[in-house]
């Protein structure tokens, strides 16, 4: 089933707030793609940044840790699995001669609260592992030796460092347990249930989800998933998630983010992929992925979208959006708001010169997309353009909408990548597009120019995965 909707003021929320909020996410220039609001089980707010729409997946990063700790979570309650496990229990074929001093006593607790004893992320050295010879591990697809070699420089549970290995060992842990991954073992037990859609993931060689990044989530998905721990793992009156395993969870376990430089919001404290913050708790994401519960408000927040400064966004809700929840509010700024959320667009380019029926250009040296894209071409297509993007001496052609997205995809090397484009002639110079890989936060724009015959392929902010868009893909053959 979908959450119910109501209007804020029915709820005892001031829509005002909500309005606030959204205007000041937009003056601030905070990038939001999406907002959904739900007090007392029912969706009071909801809107999206066009092209982005409520049935898309979008890329969540770091919010699917706290996808694949629900996932743990299920089998604790089940009895096959216990957070005094050993980690290196779960792997008992391992090769213990490339196993770092300091792993023997890491139970599945400390990866789920980033208590592992790492001081640092291990991910970075985990990949710097992989960029050697073959001789590094027998198997040099299997990244879970490489994990096991980044040695703990501290006993497990007195240093919090947010890890990524901790998550990725987990996921791996589930699907042995399971003998199916992550986004499969969720299907019955809590995407069926909650009348959700099946999560998208990226994958590491062996197929196998990352954890700890890649999962895919409507708006509306995070918003249950939020909703459900708000009410202790309930849903529509079925006890789906251990109540225990909820209060566990959302608890801050052992020593706090000691970083000088991290935001207050994230000094307060972390669960079991979950951070404690001013009001409630959250699961959050690179660039500003966020399921924000207030359990004093009976309130869960969802949020997608692109931008660096996630702190501002929290300060947003903090200031706008939880003193609204005291009540108050009226029909009157309920239909304000509801109209302010239905007219969000991330504007198309377009452009009103007419430009020649083909040109090509070559990749200038202020791009920052992959270098294996060398070249660009504008055709004429009616009154709208196809962008040709040529990438290790294939074409990838995109078409582009003028004045409006226009949808499409980048296929090449078996991925396959929806995006949608917008662009055109600004004069008789220069075109430009812009390409928003739409199932991910992120865009790119293209500025070519007749004159030098060269085109500048920039990215507004460039991807965890990588310079390739073609990396954001969760859809991949073997051709």
């Amino acid at each position: 089933m979908t959450l119910p909707r109501s209007t804020p003021s029915a709820q005892g929320v001031d829509a005002t707030g909500i309005l606030a909020f959204v205007d000041a996410a937009e003056r601030d220039d905070l990038g939001l793609h999406s907002l959904m609001v739900v007090r007392h089980g029912h969706v009071v707010a909801e809107g999206w940044w066009r092209p982005y729409a409520a049935g898309r997946a979008h890329l969540a990063y770091s919010l699917s840790k706290t996808v694949t700790a629900t996932a743990v979570g299920f089998l604790v309650q089940e009895g096959r699995l216990s957070l005094d496990d050993r980690v290196l229990d779960h792997f008992p074929e391992l090769d213990r001669s490339v196993v770092a001093a300091g792993w023997d006593e890491v139970q599945v607790r400390h990866c789920l609260s980033m208590t592992v004893g790492h001081e640092e992320d291990a991910w970075p050295q985990v990949f710097d592992r992989m960029s050697g010879s073959a001789a590094d591990a027998a198997d040099p697809s299997d990244w879970v030796p490489r994990v096991f070699a980044t040695k703990p420089t501290r006993p497990p549970g007195t240093v919090f460092a947010y890890n990524q290995v901790a998550t990725y060992l987990l996921s791996v842990i589930v699907r042995r347990l399971a003998g199916v991954g992550v986004a499969e073992m969720l299907r019955s037990r809590l995407l069926a249930p909650m009348g959700l859609p099946d999560i998208p993931w990226h994958r590491d060689p062996l197929g196998r989800e990352l954890g700890f990044t890649g999962s895919h989530l409507t708006t509306e998905a995070i918003a249950s998933l939020a909703r459900l721990y708000l009410d202790g793992g309930r849903w529509d009156g079925r006890q789906l998630l251990s109540e225990a395993w909820v209060e566990e969870a959302t608890r801050a376990f052992g020593p706090l983010n000691e970083d000088p430089n991290a935001d207050e919001d994230w000094r307060r404290g972390y669960g079991y992929s979950f951070w404690m913050q001013r009001f409630g708790y959250r699961g959050d994401g690179a660039y500003g992925q966020f399921l924000v519960v207030l359990p004093d408000h009976d309130t869960v927040v969802a949020i997608t979208a692109e931008q660096w400064r996630m702190q501002s966004t929290l300060d947003g809700l903090w200031a706008h959006l939880v003193p609204a929840l005291g009540g108050g509010g009226s029909q009157a700024a309920d239909h304000q708001l509801a109209e302010r959320l239905a007219d969000l667009e991330i504007p198309a380019l377009s452009g009103d010169a007419l430009g020649p029926e083909h040109a090509e250009f070559t990749r200038s040296d202020a791009s920052d997309l992959a270098a294996d894209y060398t070249a660009v071409s504008v055709t004429r297509d009616g009154p709208e353009h196809m962008l040709g993007l040529k990438r290790r001496g294939e074409w990838l052609r995109v078409p582009v909408g003028r004045g409006l997205w226009r949808e499409g995809e980048m296929v090449a090397g078996g991925a396959t990548l929806p995006v949608v484009s917008s662009g055109g002639w600004v004069d008789d110079d220069t075109f430009h597009a812009e390409v928003i890989a739409i199932e991910s936060p992120h865009r790119f724009r293209i500025e070519a120019r007749l004159r030098g015959s060269d085109a500048d392929l920039t990215w507004r902010m460039v991807p965890l995965t990588g310079h390739d868009p073609l990396w954001l893909a969760t859809r991949w053959s073997d051709a």
